[in-house]
């Protein structure tokens, strides 16, 4: 069973001799249509079924108030230059931050559906620079695994053939928006992980990935 892999990982000993946090940040990244939903869920459930303490954050986060606005440009109703819309994501999750500390406060890991290296890729894409892009989320608590899943251009537009937003219907900006998550990959030592496999083969190699981290 895939959960096996969690029989010899001993989180809260982990965590004890990694002082520097209190809980394991786990950032899964990648290109729309990649997975992240279901390989988030999927992760979530490994983890609990081992008694891990885990919760999940999804951004963005489409029920605030900043995610209602962002919601709105995805889909057309909404125009903004670049940097508004990509302060507007920082902002959606700096909205979040207390909920994100409580959370912290409870559990062993928090999974990011998606977290603030998202927004240094796309603003990058829209050629914001990465400096001012990473200032935007200077102080919020910082992924401690960061593992991109990688999917070719027909998985991602097989997934979801209609009601694609500004981004997922643009199909030189995805290729582009993979081009830099290799790039940025290679820069920040951040995991990739093919994800064009089955669901379950996706689901393994990314708790490859974690076994590794914990036993590092």
């Amino acid at each position: 069973m895939i959960t096996d892999f969690f029989y010899v990982i001993n989180f809260d000993r982990y965590l004890i001799l990694r002082q520097s946090y209190l809980v394991l940040i786990i950032a899964l990244e990648g290109t729309d249509q990649a997975g992240k939903k279901t390989q988030t869920a999927m992760l979530a459930k490994a983890l609990k079924a081992q008694k891990i303490k885990t919760a999940v954050f999804d951004f963005p986060d489409y029920s605030t108030v900043i995610g209602k606005e962002i919601n709105a440009y995805l889909h057309g109703k909404r125009k903004f230059p670049p940097e508004i819309i990509h302060y507007l994501y920082a902002a959606n999750r700096w909205e979040k931050l207390e909920e994100i500390k409580k959370s912290a406060a409870k559990n062993s890991v928090l999974i990011m559906n998606r977290y603030y290296h998202s927004n240094l890729v796309y603003g990058i894409a829209n050629g914001l620079k990465e400096k001012w892009l990473q200032k935007l989320e200077e102080g919020l608590p910082k992924a401690d695994l960061v593992i991109v899943l990688d999917a070719s251009q027909n998985d991602s537009f097989s997934r979801k053939k209609s009601k694609r937003d500004r981004f997922e219907k643009n199909k030189d900006f995805s290729k582009k928006i993979s081009q830099i998550y290799r790039r940025l990959a290679k820069k920040h030592r951040w995991k990739i992980v093919n994800a064009s496999g089955t669901k379950q083969e996706v689901h393994k190699e990314i708790l490859k990935i974690i076994f590794k981290k914990i036993g590092s």
